[in-house]
């Protein structure tokens, strides 16, 4: 979108782990295939001065996360800057500058974790001299995890010049099977003229270049300005592309998507994600994401919601797609807002089995970069209700009907000096029938919950007398559960306990029912928690923990290492298999040459306590470093390194005193040659005492 520019191995793996390879994923979640999303948000940067746009993620190999973004901070031209986290995206470093260009604006970078560990970013350039507009878009590398970046050379993706503010935006980098491959937007006058289209196109790297670029979308042809295209791969092996246009009547943008079976060839019809219901207002902005349970997440900014039309009054959505793409459903108000702020220019990425981070440029509550965390494994005594004390002073992220919003449903507290909730902040709503009788509701559908035991609460007074007025549960799986409002003007804490959630889902909400003008009921601070469970004694918690599905479904892997540098042995191969392990293992290799690998998967709703790793492991010997982790607990990262020797050996590291509800465990590997290997199996995970 044009106004965010200016500122935006030699051994084979057997015929049955290949097959396995190009079927979808399954793994297990809630049965409402939806995403539970925590209440609250992670601040990655706020500017001093200025602003902050167009928010991007990578989780390295090693674990560290890095977030790029632009920003004008520092006056002058914008530059893309850079912040690390080390502790799973809850702090942040500041920023250092990735790329910037003394003649121009940089902005739109991406980033991309090679194969061999260097780290690219893509980036584009606007340089003006009068009414000349010349583009560019350009790669930076980084050989130590992002401190220090040099230019790729020959990594100048492409180049425009025009006499208007027209060129080559927003690339993508990503991997076609091992070939890199970027995605770019071009309305430039050289391949869209004066129509004002705009096509989309890629290219790939021969190891020394970039390739003719090849068109992917033809706006011009369809009259549609498309852009912002990302692509990722699907759990069925193909690749899709989701991207903005404006080929859809009575909305300035849509969201598109194509699916391409190989990654190269585009020539497919082009399918419609998501188009506002309401005339006038648009979509744009994509970002998709696969899941590491198979499932694909989508998110784009819409402005469906607000009382305004426009960019500067969009919020983030998200949807998802348990078919590889085919529908889509579960759409989320990811970051709410006031109706004059914005969450917009937004990005997703998978961190394990069950979670996924969303980012955001928002000017909400003030500008800065912004993190939320959603889980298809729910956490336990975590808020999980969307805009729960109403500090957007709006009801987004909540269903209203009819005119029941503004006309019975109000925003109160620091707009009207009306006394607010404890511990809810500056707003809350209230039910009243203002012009005399009538009814309210407002709710919101919590997906993607684990099956166990829920509690609603929030804080409630009222007026009395109206013929109903309640709190309410339901949809869970059981009868629906209410709670009246108290009678009184102090604000009350009011609880639903023992909500039993089985069909992963649950439905809250707020009705009254007013006989007269004079009637109110209101609430705010409203909480939806999964109760804490108990962790069963010396229970195996690893999930795949033997590998005897032939793969690694259940754990998290990096960009291609699976299946190059992860591999299936046992009883395909006759290799000799762990003691109890069964018929399969997994093995560390770069057989072509050095390489990085790491296998893992966090193992979520753990009760604080004592635990225990421990897997049968061996090696070759040689690597930089091969070791078993257990990090993310609430501690340091404990490690134990593979034996070197040709004997299973089972390893373990004891007494993880996990405080925070989870732990990730897994297995890393650094070959500095192709004779190099590490072994492992039967994985345990156990809680000890």
């Amino acid at each position: 979108m044009k106004n965010q520019r200016m500122s935006r191995l030699s051994w084979k793996i057997g015929l049955l782990v290949v097959v396995l390879l190009f079927l979808p994923v399954v793994q297990a979640f809630a049965s409402t295939a939806g995403m539970s999303w925590k209440s609250g948000t992670v601040t990655i940067y706020t500017p001093a001065q200025g602003g902050v746009w167009y928010p991007r993620l990578v989780k390295l190999a090693d674990g560290t996360w890095l977030s790029t973004f632009d920003s004008n901070v520092d006056g002058g031209h914008v530059k893309v800057k850079l912040s690390r986290s080390t502790d799973g995206g809850s702090t942040w470093s500041p920023p250092i500058d990735a790329a910037s260009d003394p003649s121009g604006d940089c902005a739109n970078g991406q980033m991309l974790q090679l194969n061999n560990g260097t780290l690219w970013l893509a980036y584009r350039v606007i340089v003006q001299s009068g009414s000349t507009t010349s583009s560019y878009l350009r790669v930076r590398q980084s050989s130590d995890g992002g401190n220090s970046w040099s230019d790729v050379p020959n990594g100048q993706i492409a180049s425009e010049t025009a006499n208007s503010f027209k060129g080559v935006w927003e690339p993508h980098l990503g991997y076609i099977g091992g070939t890199i491959a970027v995605m770019y937007a071009n309305d430039s006058p050289s391949v869209a003229g004066s129509s004002g289209s705009q096509n989309l196109y890629m290219k790939t790297w021969n190891g020394t270049a970039w390739s003719a670029a090849s068109l992917v979308s033809d706006g011009v042809a369809v009259g549609s300005r498309d852009g912002m295209p990302v692509w990722t791969r699907t759990g069925d092996g193909k690749y899709i592309m989701v991207f903005e246009a404006t080929d859809q009547a009575g909305h300035p943008f849509g969201i598109k998507y194509k699916i391409s079976n190989d990654g190269f060839n585009w020539s497919v019809p082009r399918q419609t994600l998501y188009i506002p219901s309401v005339a006038g207002k648009k979509a744009g902005a994509p970002f998709i994401a696969k899941l590491n349970d198979g499932r694909l997440m989508a998110s784009f900014q819409t402005d469906e919601d607000s009382p305004n039309t426009g960019d500067d009054y969009s919020s983030m959505r998200t949807m998802i797609s348990s078919d590889n793409g085919a529908t889509w459903s579960f759409k989320y108000d990811t970051f709410p807002v006031s109706d004059t702020k914005n969450s917009n220019w937004n990005a997703l990425m998978a961190i394990d089995t069950t979670q996924v981070v969303a980012a955001t440029s928002s000017n909400f509550p003030t500008p800065g970069i912004y993190l939320r965390f959603g889980s298809a494994g729910t956490p336990d005594n975590v808020n999980l209700a969307n805009n729960w004390s109403f500090e957007t002073a709006n009801v987004n992220g909540w269903t209203t009907y009819g005119d029941d919003y503004p006309a019975r449903i109000h925003v109160h507290g620091l707009n009207d000096g009306i006394s607010r909730a404890p511990g809810g902040g500056d707003y809350f709503i209230g039910l009243a029938g203002t012009s005399g009788a009538g009814t309210a509701y407002v709710g919101q559908t919590v997906t993607g919950l684990d099956n166990g035991t829920y509690t609603m609460r929030a804080y409630m007074r009222s007026s009395g007398g109206q013929s109903s007025a309640y709190m309410e549960a339901k949809d869970y799986g059981g009868n629906a559960l209410t709670a009246n409002f108290p009678v009184t003007s102090t604000w009350t804490q009011v609880t639903i306990p023992n909500i039993q959630v089985t069909n992963g889902q649950a439905t809250i909400g707020f009705y009254a029912a007013m006989n007269n003008a004079n009637q109110w009921a209101d609430f705010d601070k409203v909480e939806f928690i999964k109760n804490s469970s108990t962790t069963p004694l010396n229970v195996n918690l690893a999930n795949n923990w033997s590998f005897e599905s032939a793969n690694v479904n259940g754990w998290a892997t990096y960009g291609d290492d699976y299946p190059n540098r992860i591999l299936i042995h046992g009883i395909n191969h006759g290799i000799a298999r762990a003691p109890g392990g069964g018929n399969y293992f997994v093995g560390l290799a770069a057989p072509n040459g050095t390489g990085t690998a790491y296998v893992g998967q966090t193992i979520t709703g753990l009760q604080s306590g004592t635990y225990m790793m421990r897997a049968y492991m061996r090696s070759s010997g040689g690597q930089s470093s091969a070791f078993m982790e257990v990090k993310d607990y609430g501690g340091t990262a404990l490690k134990a390194n593979f034996p070197v020797t040709t004997t299973w050996t089972q390893v373990t590291i004891p007494n993880v005193q996990v405080t925070n509800g989870q732990a990730t465990v897994g297995f890393y590997a650094s070959m500095s040659s192709s004779g190099q290997w590490a072994d492992l199996d039967n994985v345990e995970w156990i809680r000890t005492n």
